[in-house]
């Protein structure tokens, strides 16, 4: 089994992705840790409880993290989102936070027998908190995909995509730290493979809590994403951070190149935008960018995983 840490800023999408690391027979979920993003962490930490207590999964410890960049912004942000609701629909935790999720990253990972893979599904804030403490600590990371950044579709602007652009300075630190293996999985790839309301039906009828619960979010996404015309008209809606989960099980759902990716910090109007040199050495460092995804598998991975009755370890 794969050592997972899963970094998140959990709302909709972050909690079908912690029902998959959380329920996959393959991946060993070392613990949760949580960022400011969608909302204030104090909201990411308790909707992350009640995600792992739905899984069976108490026994996961979350660990609060960081409730603003790791260096100011060119302009202030709220620490979260008018648009969404603070707390997922679900019953309220029956345990509690633990440590404090820097603290708790540096030292799980100073002490790592075997290498972790660490997956952030929200802004990058903590992992670069957590390498700016003990830049040796990046050895430790076998794998780190994160969700976020864009090749050509559209995001929170033009240019940027959310969680990138929250804190680009932390992107930018931990798209330069020396982890050999940093897989990008950008809004490209999960904008091409959109869930919809027949793929929410089928999760529904498999009958399991995970599975409910994820095609009740599915659901909530496509009716939020009808402001789109695209996803409208598709009736579906991107299911973007378990995507980023997937990749660890699923050899070959995503298409990638590689490339080095840089973050604009000082134009005002492109501010968050990643941008992609392809034509550099690898030795100045260089990460694998996902540009599509395999939609079919993805649903099935989903149906397979969540659909599961078996049991996890308390």
């Amino acid at each position: 089994m794969t050592p997972v840490v899963l970094d998140c800023d959990t709302g909709t999408d972050d909690a079908v992705a912690i029902l998959l690391a959380a329920r996959h027979p393959d991946l060993d979920l070392a613990g949760v840790t949580t960022v400011w993003g969608n909302h204030d962490v104090r909201h990411t930490t308790d909707n992350t409880l009640r995600v792992l207590d739905l899984a069976g999964r108490g026994d996961v410890g979350v660990h609060p993290g960081r409730n603003g960049p790791v260096r100011p912004r060119i302009e202030s942000l709220p620490s979260g989102r008018a648009d969404l609701p603070p707390t997922l629909d679900l019953p309220a935790p029956s345990s509690t936070a633990g440590t404090e999720a820097v603290e708790w990253l540096v030292e799980t990972l100073r002490a790592a027998v075997e290498q972790v893979a660490v997956v952030a599904t929200g802004p990058l804030t903590n992992i670069a908190a957590a390498l700016a403490a003990d830049r040796r600590v990046a050895g430790s990371v076998r794998r780190l995909v994160v969700l976020g950044g864009s090749h050509r579709q559209a995001g929170v602007t033009p240019y940027a995509e959310r969680n990138v652009w929250c804190d680009p300075e932390a992107a930018a630190d931990v798209f330069a730290a020396p982890v050999r293996d940093v897989l990008l999985v950008t809004m490209d790839a999960t904008f091409s493979a959109p869930l919809t309301a027949a793929d929410a039906a089928r999760l529904r009828s498999l009958g399991t809590p995970a599975a409910d619960t994820a095609a009740d979010l599915l659901d909530a996404r496509i009716a939020w994403y009808r402001r789109d015309p695209t996803m409208a008209a598709l009736g579906a809606a991107p299911l973007h951070d378990p995507l980023a989960v997937a990749a660890l099980v699923a050899p070959g759902l995503l298409t990638t190149l590689r490339a080095q990716v840089r973050v604009e910090r000082a134009d005002p109007t492109t501010y968050g935008a990643t941008r992609f040199a392809a034509e550099v050495d690898d030795a100045r460092g260089r990460a694998s960018v996902a540009i599509r995804a395999d939609r079919a598998r993805y649903v099935d991975l989903l149906c397979a995983t969540l659909g599961s009755r078996a049991t996890q370890p308390e």
